[in-house]
């Protein structure tokens, strides 16, 4: 595990990596989050990245947020994306490690940081260490792989004779009946699902049997990642590999 650990900071730390390629995925995914942020809030963004979210984030009024990373890499980027944004501290932190961080967040955004540990037990342990760190009724806004929409996406592929898109060897995707099941045994109750089921099954379920060429900044994709394409076709969790889970504490 330490060999593991130390091959995903390797990973990380390379500056030519970018967390998220598909930047019309990312923007929805921000917006999935954003809109669920109030103002006035304190948040803790853990697994910050390079900051892309982070200073869409920082823009809701009134905003204070902690935004934290393991990857000196990375930090350095959002330092330079959120230069002069007062309302952001930020600080590398190691969450399988020491650290210290506050305890009264109204607010925890984890946007594809769990599935960077390669262990379940890793997933849980930060996973509650996040929940102890939020206020009573503060909420946990949880944007992860999701192993049921990931298989339903592949399932409809395998109907077209697609090959299945593999988790990255860097990830591990959640178990959605698991993790709701851990987090209730814990006291933590889940309020909302969403996700861009929409988005995944047009650009990588209906597109690649018309297109060889796949690239993600494309017209297509810019329509197919619009909120209004999600709700006409209301698939929303449903074909969706990355899905929002929102725990309340």
């Amino acid at each position: 595990m330490i060999q593991d650990n130390q091959q995903m900071l390797e990973y990380w730390n390379k500056d030519d990596v970018e967390s998220m390629y598909d930047k019309y995925l990312l923007n929805a995914e921000i917006e999935l989050i954003k809109q669920r942020i109030p103002i006035n809030s304190k948040v803790l963004d853990a697994g910050c990245g390079e900051g892309e979210a982070t200073l869409v984030y920082s823009a809701i009024p009134g905003v204070t947020i902690h935004a934290v990373d393991f990857s000196t890499t990375r930090l350095k980027k959002a330092a330079v994306r959120l230069k002069g944004r007062k309302n952001v501290l930020l600080k590398q932190v190691d969450f399988l490690g020491q650290y210290r961080l506050d305890k009264d967040y109204d607010i925890i955004i984890s946007q594809r940081f769990l599935i960077n540990l390669a262990e379940w037990q890793l997933q849980s342990k930060v996973l509650l260490d996040l929940m102890a760190m939020l206020k009573p009724k503060g909420r946990l806004l949880m944007l992860e792989g999701s192993k049921l929409g990931s298989d339903s996406l592949n399932e409809f592929r395998a109907a077209w004779g697609l090959d299945p898109i593999p988790v990255k060897w860097h990830n591990l995707f959640f178990d959605d009946n698991v993790l709701i099941e851990f987090m209730q045994q814990h006291g933590y109750n889940l309020v909302e699902q969403d996700g861009m089921g929409a988005y995944f099954l047009l650009t990588r379920g209906v597109r690649p049997n018309f297109d060889k060429k796949l690239k993600w900044n494309c017209k297509f994709n810019q329509v197919a990642a619009t909120r209004i394409i999600e709700d006409l076709l209301g698939f929303y969790t449903k074909f969706s590999r990355l899905k929002l889970w929102v725990f309340q504490k």
